[in-house]
Parts: structure tokens; sequence; C-alpha cells
């Protein structure tokens, strides 16, 4: 009995502990909560803190001013008309100001932006603009001495006339091209837009348009061109062909093709020259050559020619003047053969039928020849051992023998570049010049024989250097001296000092050539049938020719012939 009685109490005692625990499990747990409360509140007062502390910080707004200045083109009057600024950046402002006014930006949030600021017109076309890729705004600002200005271009224009129509080229590229005109006052203001670089005026006014040029590209309008006066164009005067005249008939392949020509506006004038043979295709022979004569030395003997000559002013005026000319028939030209005869001297055949030579002449020296040399028409006569014989051959049916010199102990000539060589049995080489005088050779001297028959000898002695004559006009050549006076010149000639002298008056003929004419227009007709005249006429191109060359008659032009023949 006790012990059951033991056992209810122990039960009892469980089940009261297993109650009391399950109540206070029940019980809120106050102290958690507290802990919770107290972090909430913290989380709070930083999270504010932290948005004070940006807004403070990070999030501020600031003001931007901007003063300007337009630089401008005083002659130029050009429609912009507003002030566009823009701001690009992590947000984009845009305003628009009056033009002359400071630019006031408001709530402009901290950050680095893009600044255009650009003087438009009503269509957003950019007149004068400035930028700054980087402009950083972190506080309020005053931005000063901003510049608005155009792009600079250096512009190749060109233009043409077609009869009263001017046709402007201007650069290519671009998205417009405008055209500024003069007005009365000296401004230029806006006269034509065009989306094409060539430009076409018609009917431009007698008095001439005065414009300026610029162009566009991505609505910016670039620095303006200088300025370009256009004046309606006149058509050179016809030219006036001195020379050949009309219907002459020309004995040589070779002529000057001699000119004048004047432009009503003054402007320089350039020639293309066409020839025409008989019925054959006009050939174009010179193109935009400025002088008012022209070489040609590719004539054809026989035929009938029409030169036409057109006078161009570069701005597309043009006129033409043309005459006829004829050349001589040749006759066919013969063949000659000049044989060594030995005892006989030299007999001549021609073979212009090679399977029929005829003999035609003989010439007869003394010794016996074994070699002959045609030279210029002047033959060299070798007689082996004995010496050289020189005769004239200007026409082969009737030779003149000239000299017989005695060379003894010659046994061969050669010549080359002007020089006659003679060599001797003993090894002897003598060096002759024929080049002034055929009939007459000059010894210059000796050479060793490796040197035989070489086009520049090297000569062991030499005698003083003599004169060189420059040959300008040989023949019967017409200088027109005015409108209804030519006269004909024979020989016109130069004694010059030195090689040198000779090579550079032939580099500078056409020079040589004007100072003549130039001379020569300011005499009378009747002056040229003057012995005395012609001496003072002389004397002047000496002075002038020495004067042209920075040179005097000592180390230049020594001496001027004259020959006049007759004057029309």
């Amino acid at each position: 009995m006790a012990e059951e009685n033991k056992s209810e109490n122990k039960n009892e005692n469980k089940l009261e502990y297993e109650s009391l625990v399950n109540q206070e499990e029940k019980k809120p747990p106050q102290n958690r909560e507290r802990l919770i409360i107290i972090t909430t509140i913290i989380a709070i007062i930083v999270l504010g803190i932290v948005i004070i502390f940006s807004l403070l910080f990070f999030g501020g707004k600031y003001n931007v001013t901007i003063n300007y200045e337009i630089v401008k083109s005083e002659d130029l009057q050009e429609p912009y008309n507003e002030i566009k600024v823009e701001l690009i950046g992590a947000n984009t402002y845009e305003a628009s100001f009056p033009v002359g006014e400071s630019i006031e930006l408001t709530s402009i949030e901290e950050g680095t932006y893009q600044l255009n600021i650009m003087a438009v017109n009503d269509s957003g076309l950019a007149y004068y603009y400035y930028n700054n890729p980087e402009l950083f705004v972190n506080e309020d600002k005053t931005i000063n001495d901003i510049k608005l200005e155009k792009s600079p271009l250096k512009y190749q224009i060109d233009y043409r006339w077609d009869n009263n129509d001017l046709y402007i080229t201007l650069p290519q590229d671009y998205d417009q091209y405008l055209i500024y005109r003069r007005n009365s006052d000296g401004i230029y203001e806006p006269f034509r837009t065009s989306t094409q670089n060539t430009i076409i005026l018609s009917s431009v006014p007698s008095e001439g348009l005065d414009l300026k040029f610029a162009v566009v590209k991505n609505n910016m309008v670039y620095d303006f061109s200088e300025n370009y006066s256009f004046q309606k164009n006149s058509s050179p005067n016809s030219p006036i062909i001195l020379s050949p005249s009309a219907n002459q008939q020309l004995s040589e392949p070779n002529v000057y093709f001699v000119w004048q020509a004047e432009d009503p506006d003054g402007d320089s004038l350039v020639f293309d020259l066409y020839l025409t043979a008989d019925s054959e295709q006009e050939q174009l022979i010179a193109e935009n050559i400025n002088t008012y004569f022209y070489q040609f030395n590719s004539l054809e003997m026989g035929k009938n020619y029409t030169l036409r000559i057109v006078a161009k002013d570069q701005k597309g005026g043009e006129s033409t003047s043309q005459i006829r000319f004829s050349t001589k028939v040749i006759p066919e030209e013969k063949v000659y053969l000049y044989s060594p005869s030995g005892e006989m001297g030299v007999t001549i055949y021609e073979v212009t039928d090679p399977n029929n030579p005829q003999e035609i002449a003989t010439i007869d020296t003394p010794g016996n020849v074994t070699d002959v040399i045609n030279h210029d028409n002047y033959l060299y006569i070798l007689r082996y051992m004995d010496g050289l014989s020189i005769a004239e051959m200007s026409d082969p049916n009737t030779p003149r023998l000239l000299e017989n010199l005695n060379l003894e102990g010659i046994n061969g000539i050669k010549i080359a570049n002007g020089y006659l060589y003679a060599r001797f049995e003993n090894g002897q080489v003598s060096v002759y010049s024929i080049k002034d005088n055929p009939r007459d050779p000059e010894f210059l001297g000796y050479t060793d024989i490796k040197f035989y028959g070489a086009l520049e000898p090297e000569i062991r002695y030499i005698q003083t250097q003599q004169d060189l004559k420059v040959e300008i006009i040989k023949g019967e050549y017409p200088v027109r001296i005015n409108l209804n006076n030519r006269v004909f010149v024979a020989e016109y000639s130069l004694l010059v000092a030195n090689a040198d002298m000779k090579e550079t008056v032939e580099n500078s003929f056409s020079q040589v050539f004007d100072t003549l004419r130039l001379i020569f227009s300011t005499y009378k007709p009747e002056d040229f049938r003057n012995s005395e005249k012609i001496a003072e006429i002389e004397n002047k191109l000496l002075s002038a020719l020495n004067e042209l060359f920075k040179t005097n008659t000592t180390n230049g032009i020594k001496e001027v012939t004259l020959d006049v023949s007759r004057v029309e």
C-alpha cells in the first residue's frame, strides 16, 4: 500500500513538471523582441544618414553661365537669329537664347558633358559654333571668353565661260553650297543655295558679279572663300597671221609660224595651232602655247597646207584665223659614188639606179689616190704617202679642186664630229678642225692612235680657243615691224666668247628672237635700207642681249651680224 502511494506521487510530480514546461514555452520571447526593435532603429538611422550624405555630396544641381563672342566677318550678312546650346552626357540639356545675351543654364546635375554652342538660323543651320568635348560640372560656374567661329577651309574653285553663261565648280562631297553676292554697300548677302557643286549662272549682267562661296557639312557652315569677281567675257580678236603669208610657197621643210592677237578685255591669251596637208585630216601641232611664234620642222615638200590658229582667253572665249600656203616640189635626190682611182685621181658615178651606174666626172690629182671622204659637199682625197686634196662638190657634175696639201708620210684619213684626222706611217695622228672652214683645215695638234676617228680626241697641243658663231636666222626670214611692212632678214648671227655662252644662247632662242622683233619695231621701213642704221641696230642688239644674259662683250656676246635683204 505504501509502495502504491509512492508510485502515484511520482506520477503526479511528472505531470506537474510537464505542465510547467508547456506553460513556459507558451510565454512570448521578450528579450528577442527587444533585440529586433533595437536593430531596426539602428538600420533606419544609418539609412537616413546615407540619404542625407548622398543629398549633401552627390545629388546637387548647379547653374552654369557662359559668356561668348561671335567672331564674324564684317562684310558678311548672315541670317543666324538665335544661340542654341547643348549639354550631352548622362542627361541631355538643350536651350536657346537670343543672340548677344549671356547663356544661363540652371539645375544642371553634376557630371561630364559635351558642350555645343551654335549660332543658327530658322532651319538650324549653324553659321558659327563652339565645341568642348569634356565640360565637368560640380559647382556653380561662369565660363568666359568662348569664341564662336567657323572651321577654316582652303578652296579650289574653277570656272569657265560659255558665251554669257558662267559655270562655277566648287569642292565636292559637301551637303550644301552657299553663294553670297556683294551689294552696293559692299556687304556680301545671300544670293544662291545649291546642293550641287557645279553652279550655272546664266546671263551674267554687264557690270559683272562679285561673289563669295561657302560649303556646308553636317549642318555647319565652313569659312567663306575669298571674293571672286566675274565680268562678262569678250572673245579675243581674230589672230593676224604674219608668216607665212597667204599662198606663199616655201622651199624648206622648216618654218616659223608668226602671228599677232589681242583681247578686248586685256586677258592673257594662249593658242592652238592646227595644220592640214592637202585633203588629209587636220592635225593639232601645238596646244595652249603663250608665245606668238612657233617653229615647225616637219613640212612635206610638194604639198598644199592650211594653217589654222585658235586664240583662247581661258574664259571660254575663242577666235580663229587661217591661211593657205604650199611647199615646193623637190626633184628626186640623186645618189653619187666617189671612187678612188689610184693615179687616175677620183672617178664620180651617179648610182641613183644601182643597176645602171653612170660615170659623170673625174678629178685629176697628183699622186696615188687610195681613199676619199665626202663631208658637207667637200671631198677629202687621200694621196697615199704624199698629201691631201680638197674638192668642192656642190655640183658633182662639175667638181672643183680647191687645195693640194703636201703631207709627206700620210697613209690614212678619217672625219668625225668636225675633226679631220690624218694618220702617218710613223704612227703619229694629226688633228685638224673643219668646223668653221671646210676648205682650209685648221691644225689643232696631235693625238694618240687610240683616238683616231674619235668624236672628241685628246689633243696634246691646241691653239688658243676661237670665238664661236651662233646662227639665229639663216636664209630669208620675214620679220613684221608693223601691220603693213615686213623686213626680210638673210642673216642674224651672234659671235660668242665660249661654248657655255653658245649653249646659253641656243637654249634662249625665243628671247633672242623677240629682242630682234622688239628693236625692229622701233624703226621705220626706210631705216632698213640704210647701212648706218643697220650698224646702229647691231649695236643696240649687242647691248640688249648682253644685258639680257648679264654678260659683256668679253665673256658673253662679242659681235652681232645682221643682213637685211629687202623690205616690203
